[in-house]
C-alpha cells in the first residue's frame, strides 16, 4: 500500500509486526481452512499481496509444496526481512519475497491464485485492487481474501465493558478514517463488480476467554495502533482507554466474569476468474 494514500494506518514498526504475529496466532487456522476450500493445492503459483511478516505466504507455501511457488509482496522492508528469515528457518524455499507497492505492482506472468488478509480494509479503492487481481490471474485462477467486518458485532455474555469500548472504536475508526468498517460484508459485491463469478463467502469468529490467551494483548495492541488517529477524530480520549493497562484489565474482566470474548467477524471470500 502507498503510505502517501494513508492506507495502512497501523504503522510499520516492530510493535506492529508483533501485533501481526499475535493476530496470526488466532486467525491462521481460519485462513488455512479458507485456502483449502478455495482450491489451493500442490504445484500451483500463488501471489500474496501485502504479505507483512509472511503469515499467509508460509501457509500457502506448505500447501503448494516444492512443486509450487509463492511470490509475496509488501512495502515494509523490515517485515520482508523477518518473512525471509522465517521461511529459511522453516525450510520453505519456494517463496520469493519482493518489495513492491501492491497498488502499482504489475506481475510479469499470471498466477493460479492471489491471496490477501486484511488488505482491502486498508486499501483506498478496493474495487480497483480487485480488478488488478483479476487481471493478474490465469483463466480459472482463484482470488482468496480474508477481511474484517466491524459492523457485525457478536455479543459477549456476560457483557464486557472494555470489549464494548474496543469494538465501538474499531467500528467507528475504520468507518471514519477509511470508510471500510464493513469491507467484509461488501466482498461478495466487490468480487462480482471486479469480474469474478459466483463468490463464496463465509463469516467466522473465535471466542476466547482463557487467562493465557494472546487475544487480550492483540486487542490492546490493535487499539494502540489506531488510538492517536482515533483521538484526533474525536472518537475517544486516550485517558478513557488507558492503553498501557488495557490488556491486563481486559483479561481480568473476561476471566473474572467467566465470559467469552468474541473476536471481530472475519469474512472469507473466494471466486474464480471467468
Amino acid at each position: 500500500m502507498t503510505e502517501a494514500a494513508a492506507g495502512y494506518v497501523m504503522g510499520h514498526d516492530d510493535r506492529e509486526r508483533r501485533r501481526l504475529a499475535l493476530q496470526a496466532s488466532i486467525q491462521n487456522p481460519f485462513t488455512q481452512e479458507l485456502f483449502l476450500r478455495a482450491g489451493l493445492a500442490t504445484g500451483i503459483r500463488v501471489l500474496d499481496l501485502g504479505c507483512g511478516v509472511g503469515e499467509l505466504s508460509l501457509i500457502a507455501a506448505r500447501i503448494v509444496g516444492p512443486q509450487g511457488s509463492v511470490v509475496a509482496v509488501d512495502i515494509d522492508d523490515a517485515a520482508l526481512e523477518i518473512a525471509r528469515r522465517r521461511a529459511t528457518e522453516q525450510q520453505l524455499l519456494n517463496i520469493e519475497f519482493r518489495r513492491e507497492d501492491i497498488q502499482t505492482y504489475n506481475p510479469d506472468s499470471p498466477f493460479d491464485a492471489v491471496v490477501g488478509r486484511h488488505i482491502l480494509l486498508h486499501t483506498p479503492d478496493p474495487l480497483r485492487l480487485l480488478r488488478a487481481v483479476h487481471a493478474a490471474l490465469k483463466s480459472d485462477g482463484v482470488a482468496v481474501f480474508h477481511e474484517f467486518d466491524f459492523t457485525v458485532l457478536p455479543a459477549d455474555d456476560p457483557e464486557l465493558p472494555l470489549r464494548s469500548l474496543a469494538k465501538r472504536l474499531f467500528r467507528d475508526f475504520f468507518q471514519r478514517a477509511l470508510g471500510s468498517a464493513d469491507i467484509g460484508g461488501r466482498l461478495f459485491h466487490l468480487f462480482c463488480a471486479a469480474g469474478f463469478g459466483h463468490p463464496q463467502c463465509r463469516g467466522e469468529f473465535s471466542i476466547e476467554g482463557a487467562p493465557d490467551s494472546p487475544f487480550y494483548e492483540w486487542v490492546a495492541e490493535s487499539l494502540r495502533s489506531i488510538l492517536p488517529r482515533a483521538e484526533g477524530l474525536g472518537l475517544v480520549e486516550a485517558a478513557e482507554v488507558d492503553i498501557d493497562t488495557f490488556a491486563d484489565r481486559l483479561r481480568q474482566e473476561t476471566v473474572s466474569r467467566r465470559s467469552g470474548l468474541p473476536a471481530p467477524v472475519i469474512i472469507g471470500c473466494f471466486a474464480r476468474k471467468w
